[in-house]
């Protein structure tokens, strides 16, 4: 299992999560491939390595065509200069700032500053959410793709129509923001995809204070699509008062509301493989930045010398939990670190059926597990004991393929010897690739019997 964890110490945007990914080792040219699937035109993305405060990271970007509109859907000066004026505002402005009447309202939803004027597709009031999810299912990306990104832009939508009293019909994301819009939300997702991320941990999200200057007005910060998207969410913000502007925008907030699996400090059952930083482009004061990391297992990917130790095995009994709630459990039991999770079907007194819960880990990561168990499930009180387990010596070897690097567990008792091919990597090279895994497993031993001789 692949962990991004995100340390948001300066806000959270479209185009600093892609910096971050790209930098983390995401291709560019497949990236690109996938988004084509879209099939919008009118923009071209750009992708620059840059320093900021001494430290190397990538900043990611959108260019818009410049294109010739009709006569009949021209722009007037005064929308023009409303336009120039709220993209001066930078990183952020994926939200509102547009309105004329009930029949007229635009949204400016976009990460990105740009200098021109927006390219027509339809109409210059942009695209409604309706044409959106339109383009978006009719894509040829995978269908978990889709609905995570059709989940974020609803999410944006009903917090902007909450926050202007319009339906959802009436809202629109701007032709700019809309093309920034999708590209940086489905292009998350799509990244995740490619780079096999399936876990997402974050630090505690770090907005700005104060007010910002739109086309139509003040807006306080955090901006009122933010605030509104907030209510019922577990999602933790602090704001700095020496920051008077925004840091974390609409599609920031919305990915981490529905995408991210956890927010706290880096597990400790997880080592850091690699460090990257995306950047944004607004001017803070500071550094403007975004810092992930790529996690892996600590357990399954440590060298192991001895031939025992002792886990801890947890049990708790659940009779009156949906599965989708146990599910979700199991995810946070896995991402803090435990060595396995799983549920047995048993029945409970009076004949009820019900689940055990079982959690192996080691003593150290006891009592976070207690707590995680009694917090994300209905139990009233767990179970442990402490086991001896006896385990094989383990090294790890990384052995090259015609699809690329795969890494091998290798187990050795005397004369006898055992080797794997991790899932992790094996299951990426078989996505990239489009390929069975069996296919990057048996490459993988060929690899290695090979350079055995």
């Amino acid at each position: 299992m692949t962990t991004l964890y995100l340390d948001p110490f300066s806000g959270l945007s479209g185009n600093m999560l892609l910096g971050v990914l790209f930098d983390l080792g995401l291709d560019f040219d497949q990236f690109q491939a996938e988004l084509k699937k879209l099939n919008v035109t009118g923009y071209r993305l750009t992708l620059e390595k840059a320093k900021r405060s001494a430290i190397g990271g990538q900043l990611f970007g959108i260019e818009l065509e410049d294109t010739h509109h009709h006569a009949d859907e021209s722009l007037t000066a005064q929308e023009i200069a409303e336009h120039e004026h709220a993209h001066e505002h930078g990183d952020a402005h994926e939200h509102e700032h547009h309105h004329h009447d009930h029949d007229d309202a635009h949204e400016h939803h976009h990460d990105h500053e740009t200098d021109h004027v927006h390219a027509h597709h339809h109409h210059h009031h942009g695209r409604n959410l309706a044409e959106i999810q339109t383009i978006i299912n009719h894509a040829d990306l995978k269908p978990s793709i889709k609905d995570q990104a059709l989940g974020v832009f609803n999410e944006i939508a009903q917090a902007e129509a909450h926050v202007h009293q319009l339906s959802l019909d009436e809202i629109h994301f701007h032709e700019v923001g809309a093309l920034d819009s999708i590209v940086d939300i489905v292009g998350f997702f799509v990244g995740l995809d490619l780079m096999g991320i399936d876990n997402i941990i974050s630090g505690t999200l770090v907005d700005g204070t104060g007010t910002i200057e739109v086309a139509h007005g003040t807006m306080p910060v955090p901006v009122p699509a933010v605030m509104q998207m907030r209510q019922n969410s577990e999602v933790p913000v602090q704001q700095r008062t020496d920051i008077h502007t925004e840091l974390v925008t609409p599609t920031g907030f919305a990915i981490a509301k529905l995408a991210f699996n956890a927010f706290g400090p880096i597990p400790d059952n997880l080592q850091v493989k690699r460090v990257g930083y995306g950047f944004g482009t607004r001017e803070t004061g500071h550094l403007n930045a975004l810092r992930g990391l790529l996690l892996t297992p600590l357990a399954s990917q440590k060298e192991v010398h001895s031939t025992s130790d002792e886990v801890v095995e947890i049990h708790a009994n659940v009779d009156d939990q949906p599965g989708e709630g146990l599910g979700y459990a199991m995810e946070q039991l896995m991402a803090a670190g435990a060595y396995d999770a799983y549920f047995t079907p048993i029945f409970m007194k009076k004949n009820r059926p019900a689940y055990q819960v079982t959690v192996i880990t080691t003593s150290g990561q006891l009592t976070a597990m207690v707590d995680l168990l009694m917090t994300h499930t209905t139990t009233f009180g767990v179970r442990w004991v402490t086991m001896k387990r006896a385990t094989l010596p383990r090294t790890f070897k990384t052995v090259t393929t015609q699809y690329g690097d795969v890494t091998l567990k290798i187990g050795n008792r005397g004369t006898q010897s055992k080797v794997t091919v991790e899932y992790d990597s094996a299951a990426a090279l078989a996505d990239r690739h489009h390929i069975s895994l069996d296919q990057v497993r048996h490459a993988a031993l060929l690899a290695y019997e090979n350079e055995l001789g």
